[in-house]
């Protein structure tokens, strides 16, 4: 005898799909009345019919490698800026001789950050190519599983305000609507991405202040070192990045090499009755 697995609603998440469908009978009633689920939640946007499934692998790998190269490029800067605290430290303390150092220094934090400067903006583009299209095929996924249009897939990171949740929002509709039978996770990856996103930011942002603020050379020194702290963190945001990408690319590849959901099993074919034997 074959097994059998139970798969639930891809909207609401606690009642067993039916046997046809990626919906329960609840969410395909309530659907039809005003796009929500039987529990609520936001109305669903019916989505264009030119959705067209693209393999997303190609895609995610280059992300992916742009990622762990800006990452890398963050680590090297790190090190460079505890380096030039340093320096600045040795000079407050009356170590002139350190200048000369300084010197050096710099002219190896400029090449990282020129490097940096060539990597950063390519991983943005091809991220933002590769977000969409996972939006695009999730649409192929569940036409109706989403409530905002595919154009936020990119609009949404521009947008002041809402910029702060839009991407978030599609990025977990474009997860739940990968579901396949052999990946059950949750997007706990998803929130991570998000939240170490946000945080790197900010960080970011304040040390950024903070250096530009600096005057003093005790106060230069401090900040150089809340720099290569942002910097680190930025390195752990860009592993992350990098898991969350390959994940979502993963689930939607495997969700497109498996027909989901499987077809019911119909009826067993009637054997007919073995004829009785004749008599002699």
């Amino acid at each position: 005898m074959g097994g059998s697995f139970v798969m639930l609603c891809v909207r609401c998440r606690t009642t067993e799909a039916g046997p046809d469908s990626v919906r329960c009978e609840l969410c395909d009633a309530a659907e039809r009345l005003d796009g929500r689920t039987h529990l609520g939640g936001r109305r669903r946007v019916p989505v264009p019919g030119s959705a067209v499934l693209r393999s997303p692998v190609a895609l995610g790998w280059a992300v992916a490698g742009l990622f762990a190269l800006v990452g890398l490029a963050d680590l090297a800067g790190a090190v460079l800026d505890l380096r030039t605290a340093g320096f600045v430290d040795r000079v407050a303390g009356g170590d002139w001789a350190a200048q000369d150092d300084w010197a050096d220094s710099e002219s190896v934090t400029g090449w990282v950050t020129r490097f940096w400067a060539l990597a950063y903006p390519g991983s943005i583009v091809v991220f933002l190519v590769w977000f969409r299209r996972t939006r695009v095929n999730a649409e192929v996924f569940d036409p109706y599983g989403h409530t905002m249009l595919r154009g936020w897939a990119i609009g949404g990171w521009f947008v002041p305000v809402v910029s702060l949740w839009f991407p978030r929002r599609i990025a977990s509709e474009t997860w739940y609507a990968s579901v396949s039978p052999a990946d059950r996770r949750g997007p706990l990856l998803l929130n991570l991405w998000w939240g170490t996103f946000l945080l790197d930011n900010a960080v970011s942002q304040t040390a950024s202040r903070a250096l530009g603020r600096a005057e003093e050379l005790d106060e230069i020194a401090r900040a150089f070192r809340y720099v290569a702290y942002s910097e680190v963190f930025s390195v752990v945001h860009a592993v992350i990045a990098v898991l969350f990408v390959l994940a979502l690319t993963r689930r939607q590849d495997a969700r497109a090499h498996q027909p989901w959901p499987p077809a019911a099993p119909g009826p067993l074919p009637e054997v007919p009755d073995a004829p009785a034997p004749e008599k002699v």
